[in-house]
């Protein structure tokens, strides 16, 4: 561990020492011209109770020491050399350290984990003879140093300088370049960024660089034969290679989606040496862009949809995320227990149902089309915007590579709120009121039924005393206990159908993976599953099921046609006693999988699973007590008995049917989700507008929407229509303005015609909000009878085993 040097003195003489930062002691006038920032960084200050710095820390490592090391989270720190100097080692091919470099006194090192939000990408360690001096500098202090001209220039020279040489180290080991090589190549070679909508080079002008894209997302257009073509493209592509043994012209426009890091190699220069000219012809080849040519034997329609499905990814950021949150709409069954899961997990949800909605193609077919929604929850970007306003430090990446808040040093200004784009972080009240509301027996019976409204976090009405809280990746939790080898999400492990998981977005977006070039420069720690690309433990679960359900069933028919009911097989046991008491270890199973849906901030499984084993023991138990009850229906307690299993077998195979139908009719008809909540506020305002009109004093205005309107666009018929024919919005809007032409005529006054259109535009948005809100209540609707049914069942079926017991014993 590095000693620290706690006098305040020895901090200020190596300030003094560092000719990038020594300006921060600057003098005018007798005084600091940099007085509050130097007072915050090196001494701390005290704001509303709350500690913010000091951002500064002099530390003294022991010779060999490492400092940092390569693949380590370091988003919040970086280091400068006081004395002595620092060693640069990278892994070597055979796996072993490689010192590449020295860093003498003055030099920054650490930068790029701060600035590009990447992993370490060296190891840095102390001199091996003498021990060595480091300046460690925090993320907060960047905002105050860069005020110093001398820091900004060299942290950008140094910025600059790292990321080149990170370009080149990755093309040296691919390359097998020679160190004369790869110093000739830094020499020629310069490292630039770029803002949004940069044009990066255009179609017909000379190759006269050739480009590698470090990080960033790029648009491609040409026009062959006057046709307009054009596709997207990641990082790790080397543009501009065929050129360097020959005058060419840029075959394309390339146009920047946001901000770039790219790599520039003069083509001139290049070509003056003719050794390092052939080697990088050969060598990059691989690493070349793929030819647009070859992307046009997709079929148009897939064409269309993954160039709209990509560019809405890299438009709205997703493809940045290290851990993307994300649920296939085809799945969710708008149940509402992931936003409950955060926040019993937490105290306050973190996980709203609204955020940014993607529809993709998941293979090249037209018809497969998936309904992604991202919720506004955190995506812990590679690059993030919530870090930099921060002026405590509180929130920042943390050592598993999730971005989180430290609650302590939190002062509470919602800087990091109002500079996330996502809506990520929400600012609430450090110190929670007492819930006023009381659980009532009617909050209880809906609890229970399973029928309340999806939990949706209290309004925050505090002004003062605020604390900031987004997700992270449930560390630190009770349900990610020390020791734990995987990581679990609590709002995963608590969706009963899997609709929602965590993901990496370059390997479940294969429309994203397959434009990312084989130079892929850092890698990310905080990695989601993608069980809805791979699930083994689901597979597994379809398998046993299935098989344990077709063996049992096999193996009780061919024992009750060889020995019936009531034959004796051992002792007392008969197929009766058999299949009853199979049956009830089944109904027994069942009933674990309310009990488990109850457990929220422990790992005992992930919920979907314990679905699919309710489904199956169901399935067992109810094949068993069929068989069971044979043909006699006993008395009229077992009539009961089974009438209520009967009812509880209904009414689940409805609940199956209902969770396979109403979320894919949801996704085919609604556009973007929307929760139960908005669509009745919508519902409300549409009949409010709609009453509005048709009470108006036109008498001909007021019989059309009486009469024609209203009786034809809320018919019973007209949200059938809904469901079967799925057609977007507008497109029934505009049926629907022609169909009405015949009313329009009718109105000789301009505004009542308008009137008219609203009229219509209203009753028809009304039926699709309509049948929106059923699809969503059906989801529900199965559960109280098959709730209510299963309790009574099971009060039935021990009344049942004790006159059983009771007869038997005697």
């Amino acid at each position: 561990m590095p000693r620290e040097h706690t006098s305040r003195r020895e901090v200020l003489n190596a300030i003094q020492a560092l000719p990038s930062i020594r300006d921060l002691l600057a003098i005018h006038d007798g005084h600091y011209e940099h007085e509050l920032d130097l007072e915050v960084s090196v001494y701390g200050r005290n704001y509303n109770g709350k500690k913010v710095g000091p951002y500064v820390r002099l530390l003294t490592y022991e010779p060999g020491e490492a400092i940092i090391n390569a693949g380590d989270w370091g988003g919040n720190t970086f280091y400068v050399v006081v004395n002595s100097h620092a060693d640069v080692f990278i892994k070597a091919p055979d796996g072993q350290p490689l010192k590449v470099s020295e860093l003498p006194p003055g030099q920054q090192f650490g930068e790029m984990s701060v600035l590009a939000g990447v992993p370490r990408n060296a190891t840095v360690k102390a001199a091996a003879a003498q021990p060595t001096q480091i300046m460690e500098v925090q993320r907060p202090a960047l905002r105050l140093l860069r005020k110093i001209k001398s820091f900004a220039d060299a942290l950008d020279s140094t910025y600059r300088r790292h990321g080149r040489d990170s370009i080149l180290d990755a093309l040296r080991t691919r390359l097998n370049l020679t160190p004369e090589q790869t110093q000739e190549l830094k020499n020629m070679s310069l490292f630039r960024v770029f803002s949004k909508n940069h044009i990066l080079f255009r179609e017909g002008a000379a190759v006269d660089r050739v480009y590698f894209i470090q990080t960033g997302w790029l648009r491609r257009v040409n026009y062959p034969n006057g046709q307009k073509m054009e596709d997207y493209l990641g990082r790790g592509f080397a543009y501009g290679v065929d050129g360097v043994l020959k005058n060419m012209m840029w075959p394309y426009t390339v146009t920047l989606m946001g901000r770039t890091e790219v790599l520039e190699i003069s083509v001139a220069k290049l070509r003056q040496n003719t050794l390092l000219r052939e080697t990088l012809a050969r060598g990059l080849n691989e690493l070349g862009p793929p030819a647009m040519q070859s992307r046009v034997s997709q079929k148009p329609v897939v064409r269309e949809k993954t160039l709209a499905a990509q560019q809405a990814l890299i438009d709205a950021g997703l493809v940045d995320g290290t851990n993307l949150l994300v649920m296939d709409m085809d799945l969710c069954v708008r149940c509402g227990n992931c936003s409950l899961a955060c926040h019993k997990i937490h105290g306050q949800s973190r996980l709203v149902r609204r955020g940014i909605q993607v529809t993709r193609l998941e293979a090249p077919r037209p018809s497969a089309i998936q309904s992604i929604l991202s919720p506004s929850v955190c995506m812990h970007c590679k690059d993030p915007e919530c870090l930099t306003g921060c002026p405590t430090g509180a929130i920042g990446r943390f050592g598993d590579g999730q971005i989180d808040i430290n609650k302590t040093t939190c002062i509470g200004c919602g800087d990091c709120a109002t500079q996330c784009p996502y809506n990520a972080i929400t600012m609430i009240p450090r110190r929670e009121k007492a819930s006023e509301q009381k659980e009532t027996f009617a909050t209880k019976l809906q609890d229970y039924l399973r029928i309340g409204t999806d939990p949706l976090p209290p309004p925050v009405e505090a002004t003062d005393d605020l604390v900031a809280v987004k997700c992270n990746l449930c560390n630190n939790t009770s349900i990610n206990p020390k020791g734990s080898k995987v990581q679990a999400y609590s709002c995963e492990e608590n969706c009963p159908t899997g609709a929602l998981a965590r993901i990496t977005p370059a390997k479940y977006f294969d429309e994203i993976g397959a434009i990312q070039g084989l130079l892929v420069m850092d890698r990310t720690h905080a990695m989601g599953r993608n069980i809805h690309r791979s699930d083994p433990p689901r597979r597994l679960s379809h398998i046993v099921g299935i098989v344990l359900t077709l063996l049992l069933t096999a193996v009780t028919i061919i024992g009750l046609n060889k020995y019936g009911l009531g034959e004796r097989l051992v002792s007392f046991l008969n197929m009766r006693w058999i299949t009853g008491l199979v049956g009830l270890v089944g109904i027994i199973g069942v009933m674990l999988y309310p009990m488990r849906r109850k457990i929220y901030t422990k790992r005992k499984g992930a919920l979907r699973y314990w679905l699919l084993t309710h489904l199956y023991l169901g399935v067992i138990g109810g094949i068993m007590i069929l068989l069971h009850g044979g043909t006699d229906s006993g008395g009229l307690l077992t009539t009961g008995l089974m009438i209520t299993f009967d009812l509880v077998i209904l009414t689940g195979l409805f609940g199956i049917l209902a969770y396979q139908v109403a979320p894919r009719l949801l996704t085919k008809i609604e556009g973007s989700p929307l929760l139960i909540d908005d669509l009745l506020q919508r519902r409300d305002e549409l009949q409010k507008a709609l009453a509005e009109i048709s009470a108006t004093p036109s008498e001909p205005l007021r019989s059309l929407v009486r009469n024609q309107v209203i009786p034809r666009f809320t018919s019973f018929g007209y949200l059938l229509r809904q469901y079967l024919r799925r057609e977007p919005l507008d497109v029934m809007l505009d049926a629907a303005m022609r169909d009405s032409d015949a009313g329009f005529q009718q109105l000789p006054l301009p505004k009542d015609r308008d009137r008219l259109a609203r009229a219509i535009e209203s009753a028809v948005s009304m039926r699709r909000v309509d049948a929106l809100i059923y699809l969503h209540r059906i989801c529900k609707w199965w559960l109280p009878p098959h709730v209510a049914t299963t309790s009574l069942m099971l009060a039935l079926l021990a009344v049942h085993i004790i006159q059983v017991i009771y007869y038997a014993s005697r």
